[in-house]
């Protein structure tokens, strides 16, 4: 049976609207306060203006020569180079409505099971790790074409294009880690879009690993966000870009996203 894909006026999820309000209202107030302060006392807010600007440029070479050695070191993906992975991408761009396709890069990452969305003065990137394509070849391609999902969902929505904009209120204790955890959730919903039957796997591959995931019970996974609930555990996620693996599992299987029945173990492995 055919997994239910969620339509696409639901894809945002709710706070993350509400979050990106509050961010660029204080974002505004500090701009605003810095201005003020620029022209009321040109000394003191011209060494505060110097160094926003030094840590702003700061950033934007760190974040170009990371990315320069990605693109270096990192397999370029075509029609020509996995191509299966570029007509993927190319896919759930279109359902997505995106005009363009993210430049894609397959790079090494020491068996960490992830990908990532990225942009460059304007270029738009994911990098997808070595391990989680590993994984797509060797039992089926639907929790990749999930992940991959989640990252085009990045794009999709303008999270990366309003970084700037935003990035004083990132400062804010809780308030930048809690919009993130909300992005979070909303690119959830559109890897399940773009892939339905992988998103579930897709999640507890993160949680698993490669092979595992596949004997985790994703409902008894769901309730760890509720029985898990210690004092450590949630400072833990507050100040966390990612909201907890079993809280996303149970998002999705709230929204009637599909889990398949979990594989038994091997004997030799249960008995263990």
């Amino acid at each position: 049976m055919e997994a239910r894909r969620l339509p696409i006026g639901e894809l945002v999820y709710g706070r993350e609207r509400v979050l990106f309000a509050v961010m660029l209202l204080v974002s505004l107030l500090l701009y605003g306060g810095l201005v003020t302060l620029a022209l009321s006392d040109p000394s003191t807010g011209g060494v505060f203006l110097f160094y926003g600007v030094l840590l702003a440029f700061g950033g934007f070479v760190a974040h170009a020569f990371a990315l320069g050695r990605i693109r270096g070191n990192g397999v370029l993906v075509t029609e020509g180079q996995f191509p299966f992975l570029q007509q993927m991408v190319n896919a759930h761009a279109r359902q997505l409505g995106l005009t363009y396709s993210p430049t894609v890069y397959v790079l090494e990452s020491g068996g960490i099971l992830n990908a990532f969305a990225t942009k460059l003065l304007g270029r738009k990137f994911v990098i997808v790790n070595a391990d989680i394509l590993a994984l797509a070849v060797r039992r089926g391609q639907e929790a990749l074409s999930f992940v991959v999902g989640h990252e085009l969902g990045h794009h999709w929505r303008g999270h990366l294009r309003w970084r700037w904009l935003i990035a004083p209120a990132r400062f804010v204790p809780y308030l930048g880690p809690a919009y993130s955890r909300a992005c979070e959730y909303t690119c959830d919903r559109v890897g399940a879009f773009c892939a339905p039957d992988g998103a579930i796997d897709g999640l507890l591959v993160l949680a698993a690993g490669s092979w595992l995931h596949r004997h985790v019970n994703a409902q008894e996974f769901a309730k760890q966000a509720d029985s898990d609930r210690g004092f450590w555990i949630r400072r833990a996620e507050l100040v966390s870009s990612h909201p907890r693996l079993p809280k996303r599992v149970g998002a999705l299987l709230a929204l009637g996203v599909p889990s398949a029945a979990p594989e038994p173990l091997p004997a030799s492995d249960a008995s263990a």
